[in-house]
């Protein structure tokens, strides 16, 4: 898959079904080029990179863009819970680009939740 990274970034493809370890080791591993992250998850690495760009500044991140791709309701793989929608800090200014799967639960998840971030301050798109 062709990635459209934006300059300057380090890009990160995560595909669905990553364990906790394997997406902490996949990001630890990228952040240490000291670029900031542009991430992309597919179903339950989607839920994850959106839940660690609203948790970048906790986590030591620097994250210019996320990318959700196919996700639906759903846990956290990182932190075992379901996302919460959390305000944008003022410092942050990550995009997030959500993408629907062509299923039902995929379309109903990615409308509420572009809602939910839209309504917390996140540019979406």
């Amino acid at each position: 898959m062709e990635h459209d990274a934006q300059p300057g970034t380090r890009p990160l493809v995560l595909v669905d079904g990553l364990t906790r370890e394997q997406l902490l080791a996949a990001v630890g591993d990228a952040r240490e080029s000291g670029e900031p992250l542009d991430l992309e998850g597919h179903g339950t690495s989607g839920i994850a990179v959106l839940s660690l760009a609203m948790h970048q500044r906790r986590l030591g991140l620097a994250i210019a863009h996320v990318a959700c791709l196919d996700a639906r309701d759903g846990v956290d793989p990182v932190s075992g819970r379901p996302v919460v929608v959390l305000p944008r800090p003022e410092a942050v200014t990550t995009e997030i680009t959500l993408v629907p799967g062509h299923d039902e639960a995929s379309l109903a998840w990615t409308a509420h939740t572009s809602a939910a971030l839209r309504a917390a301050g996140w540019p979406v798109s």
